[in-house]
């Protein structure tokens, strides 16, 4: 039998399978209240390991000097849900600090902060104001990307959102791949999208935005990151986008060629079937509301996020929506949150942590933009999925079995332990909120599953 730890040094390249799997990723749900362990207030780490945990306290401690001190508060201030105060001491640092590092991750972080609000402008005057010292640690890989297309959208003001006092519940279906679609209106035409929180922006097909009277905000051909790498991309501005009553006007947004936004499947009898997609809604719309989403309810109710104090927060955006959640044994992990994947994973990264998590084989891959993500190929014929990772997000335990292993991956300066895909969020009753910091599981009340849910999917009461 091949081992967690063998998987994660590259000792499994070449092995035979003895375990295998066949059947698909299945999801456990029970109700259990797992918490963090407290940490010796003694322990020190090392500073950028505890940072990429997004282990604040700790980096807190951990730091050799105020300015690694005074970022690891920055970061605490941004988690902790307030952009605007993360801002002021992110360009206090990048403007300021003596250590080229802190310099240049205090520029990320600047970037995040901004890119909460869409504040193209502020974000396009740090494009012009570049430096040698942006080029240290990769952390320009982040920033220049978003800083084109603020460039881009320079004269795009943050958009505004109209959100009744009230829950606007809209009918969801599942695309065919499973994830979450609504319809919108743009310019008042209807058209279908994906609910995607690993898009950081919303995109539209170029034949949705001449439908709808989008305009282009500039001329240039940008590029834009997806599961298979690039894709060429415009940006244009949308004057209202309404998601039922919720309405958002004068927003930013990306143009992609239809082609992108079209997947083909070919079926056992070799008939090539296509499933276009007008759009996608990203995070930076999601993140200004409160959404559930409950497939088997086959609804998504969007409110007014109203700001409370107290309570632990688990949701977090790094320019990434983040997730924290809690082993067995109380460690944290970082999950992406992506309800445009089509499919979890776990990372070897994960593995490392939890190195008596049994493993085996089985084919896999993954859907989402761009192409097709195989999963962790180790050998020719193989990828490895982990048979059961027990976690939880404080309130209810999350059993992901047999759920497909990914070489470790990295977010900027944050690694990530997995990604939480759309069929965690279909599986079960999901609540997002950006402004209090909540990622929410539960088991759905609806009794009836809708048509075309997945019989993959176990859920555990």
């Amino acid at each position: 039998m091949v081992s967690a730890s063998a998987i994660v040094e590259g000792r499994a390249n070449g092995v035979v399978p003895t375990d295998t799997v066949d059947a698909a990723m299945t999801i456990g749900l029970q109700r259990a209240r797992w918490s963090l362990r407290a940490e010796p207030t003694e322990r020190v780490g090392d500073f950028w390991s505890d940072v990429s945990l997004l282990d604040t306290p700790n980096a807190e401690r951990a730091a050799t000097s105020m300015e690694e001190r005074t970022f690891a508060v920055a970061l605490r201030t941004l988690m902790d849900g307030q952009p605007e105060a993360a801002a002021v001491a992110f360009e206090l640092l990048h403007g300021t600090a003596n250590d080229s590092l802190v310099r240049a991750r205090a520029r990320v972080g600047l970037t995040m902060a901004l890119s909460y609000h869409s504040d193209w402008a502020a974000m396009a005057r740090l494009r012009a104001a570049r430096t040698a010292d942006d080029t240290i640690a990769g952390s320009l890989a982040l920033a220049a990307g978003v800083e084109r297309w603020a460039h881009a959208l320079s004269i795009v003001p943050p958009p505004v959102f109209d959100i009744p006092g009230g829950n606007v519940v809209l009918p969801m279906r599942r695309s065919f791949i499973g994830t979450p679609v609504v319809t919108i209106r743009i310019n008042g035409k209807p058209h279908d999208f994906w609910l995607d929180t690993g898009a950081s922006m919303t995109l539209l097909s170029t034949d949705v935005a001449i439908a709808a009277g989008a305009k282009l905000a500039a001329s240039d051909t940008l590029a834009l990151g997806v599961v298979g790498g690039h894709i060429e991309a415009r940006a244009i501005y949308i004057d209202s986008m309404s998601m039922g009553d919720v309405v958002i006007r004068g927003l930013g947004a990306a143009l992609v060629s239809p082609e992108v936004l079209r997947f083909d499947e070919r079926t056992v009898n070799g008939i090539k079937r296509t499933y276009p997609i007008d759009g996608m809604i990203g995070t930076d719309v999601l993140r200004h509301l409160d959404v559930v989403i409950d497939a088997r309810a086959g609804t998504i109710t969007l409110s007014r996020p109203r700001r409370h104090n107290g309570g632990t927060r688990n949701l977090f955006w790094v320019g990434y929506p983040v997730v924290r959640l809690v082993t067995r044994d109380g460690r944290p992990v970082i999950f992406g949150l992506d309800t445009g994947a089509e499919g979890t994973y776990v990372t070897t990264t994960l593995l490392t942590k939890l190195p008596r998590t049994p493993v085996a084989a089985r084919r896999n891959s993954l859907v989402g933009l761009g192409g097709t993500q195989q999963g962790s190929s180790l050998s020719k014929k193989s990828a490895w999925v982990a048979r059961n990772v027990p976690l939880s997000d404080g309130n209810y335990a999350i059993a992901l079995r047999n759920v497909p292993i990914m070489p470790a991956q990295r977010w900027t300066f944050v690694n990530f332990d997995g990604v939480i895909g759309s069929d965690v969020a279909l599986a079960t009753r999901m609540h997002l909120d950006f402004t209090n910091g909540v990622f929410d599981i539960r088991a759905s009340e609806a009794n009836e599953l809708p048509v075309g849910a997945s019989p993959d999917v176990k859920v555990v009461h």
